[in-house]
C-alpha cells in the first residue's frame, strides 16, 4: 500500500506541474509512463521507470530519495509474493524497516510540495513584482515568501533560485530589473538567511558565475550592501568583480559608508569614512545610511566609533542649514548615548567651525549637548570652551 501511495503521490504531483506551471518535462513524463502502461497493463515496469524518469529529469528527487524509493518496491515485491525462506515463512519487514520504510517516503515524496526550479524561478520574481506593493517590509515579506516558496524548497531548488535572484539583484540592469531590484535583493537576503553555508558553497563552486556582476550602478550598489552584513563572500568573487565593487564604493555615499569588507578592519574603515567626511567632498548620508553603518557591528567598540562619526560629520557642516539637519538627524536622537570623551570631541569640532555655533539654533541644539555633559558630570568645567560657552548663552 505504502507503494501505491508513493507512486500515486508522483502522478499527482507530476499533473500538478502540468496544470500550473505548464511543465514540459512533466508533461513528457505523464506521456511516457502512459504509453507503458498502455503497451502492458499488468506490468509494473512503468512504476520503475516513473521512479527514475523523476530522479533523472526533475527536481523532486534527489539520488538518495530514488534509492529509498527503490527499496520501498523492493519490499513490497517481497511482501506482496510468496518468496519462501528455506523455514518455509512468508517474507515479513520487522517494526524497524516498516517505519524507516514509512518515514523516508514521507520525507521524500509526500511532504515535498511539486515545485521545480525552473519554473519557480518565473512565478516567483513574477509574484514578487505584482505583490510588491503589500510587502512593504522584511517582516510581512519573509512571512509570505516562507508560506508560499521557502518551506516547500529543497536545497537543489534553494541553489537554483538563489542563483537567480543574484542575477536579477546584482547583474542585470534592464529596466523590469531596475524596478523590482529592491524586493529581489530583499528575497535573495531572506533566502541567504536560511543556510548561509549552503549557498557560500555555492558561490565558492562556481565562482565565475558570482563574479559576473554589473559593472557599476545599482545593481553594483545593491551588493555592497549586502556584502556589508555577509562580508565573507567578498573573499569568495573573482578580482575583476572586486574591482568594479571598490570603483561603486568610491563614487557612491552609500556604497562607500558601507564597503567595510574592502578595508583591513572595522576601525580602518572608521577612519577612513572619517577622513572622507572631514574633507572637501561634503558628502550627504541618509538617515537610512547611518542605520546601516551602526548595523556593520554589534561590538560597543564600534558603536564608539559610530558616535565619533556622527560627531564628525556634524563638525564638518558647510552651512547652517547642512548644520540645523545633520544635528537633527544624527546628534540630537543619539545624545543619551553620548559619554563624556565623546561630548568632549564634541564640543572642541563645534569651537573650530562657525557654520555649527554661529547659527540661529545652534543655541538650542547645543544646550541639549550642554545639559548631557552636566548630566555625566555635574562640576564639568567649560572654561576651556569660550566660544561654545558664548554663543550658547547669548
Amino acid at each position: 500500500m505504502l507503494w501505491s501511495v508513493a507512486i500515486c503521490d508522483l502522478l499527482f504531483k507530476l499533473q500538478n506541474l502540468v496544470d500550473l506551471h505548464g511543465d514540459a518535462k512533466a508533461k513528457e513524463i505523464l506521456e511516457d509512463v502512459g504509453r507503458l502502461q498502455q503497451e502492458n497493463e499488468r506490468s509494473p515496469i512503468w512504476e520503475t521507470k516513473l521512479v527514475e524518469s523523476v530522479a533523472e529529469q526533475t527536481q523532486l528527487l534527489d539520488i538518495a530519495e530514488r534509492e529509498n524509493l527503490l527499496h520501498l518496491q523492493r519490499q513490497r515485491h517481497l511482501a506482496a509474493h510468496p518468496v519462501v525462506n528455506a523455514n518455509f515463512q512468508l517474507h515479513r519487514p520487522n517494526r524497524e524497516t516498516a517505519r524507516a520504510l514509512i518515514r523516508n517516503t514521507l520525507d521524500g515524496v509526500l511532504t515535498k510540495a511539486p515545485i521545480l526550479s525552473k519554473q519557480i524561478v518565473n512565478e516567483l520574481v513574477e509574484d514578487l513584482e505584482q505583490a510588491s506593493g503589500i510587502l512593504i517590509d522584511d517582516k510581512k515579506l519573509k512571512a509570505y515568501l516562507e508560506s508560499k516558496y521557502y518551506n516547500r524548497f529543497n536545497p537543489e531548488v534553494e541553489k537554483a533560485v538563489f542563483k537567480a535572484l543574484w542575477k536579477f539583484a546584482f547583474r542585470l540592469t534592464d529596466e523590469r530589473c531596475e524596478k523590482n531590484r529592491a524586493i529581489n535583493y530583499s528575497a535573495l537576503r531572506l533566502l541567504y538567511s536560511r543556510n548561509p553555508a549552503q549557498f557560500r558553497a555555492k558561490i565558492e563552486a562556481e565562482k565565475d558565475y558570482f563574479s559576473t556582476i554589473a559593472t557599476g550602478g545599482a545593481p553594483v550598489v545593491c551588493l555592497i550592501h549586502f556584502l556589508s552584513r555577509e562580508a565573507s563572500i567578498y573573499g569568495l568573487l573573482a578580482d575583476h568583480a572586486k574591482t568594479a565593487i571598490q570603483h561603486a564604493a568610491e563614487s557612491d555615499p552609500s556604497a562607500r559608508c558601507l564597503a567595510w569588507f574592502t578595508a583591513t578592519n572595522l576601525q580602518a574603515h572608521a577612519d577612513r569614512l572619517g577622513e572622507w567626511i572631514s574633507g572637501k567632498d561634503y558628502p550627504h548620508i541618509d538617515c537610512a545610511i547611518w542605520d546601516e553603518i551602526e548595523e556593520l557591528s554589534d561590538s560597543p567598540e564600534w558603536a564608539k566609533l559610530v558616535v565619533r562619526l556622527f560627531n564628525k560629520y556634524y563638525v564638518a557642516s558647510g552651512s547652517y542649514n547642512t548644520a540645523d539637519r545633520r544635528f537633527s538627524e544624527v546628534i540630537r536622537p543619539n545624545l543619551d548615548r553620548y559619554e563624556l570623551d565623546d561630548c568632549i570631541d564634541l564640543v572642541e569640532g563645534i569651537q573650530g567651525n562657525d557654520q555649527t555655533y554661529g547659527r540661529g539654533r545652534a543655541r538650542t541644539d547645543h544646550q541639549a549637548l550642554r545639559a548631557r555633559i552636566l548630566a555625566l558630570d555635574p562640576n564639568f568645567d567649560f572654561t576651556a570652551y569660550k566660544t561654545f560657552v558664548r554663543y550658547l548663552d547669548d
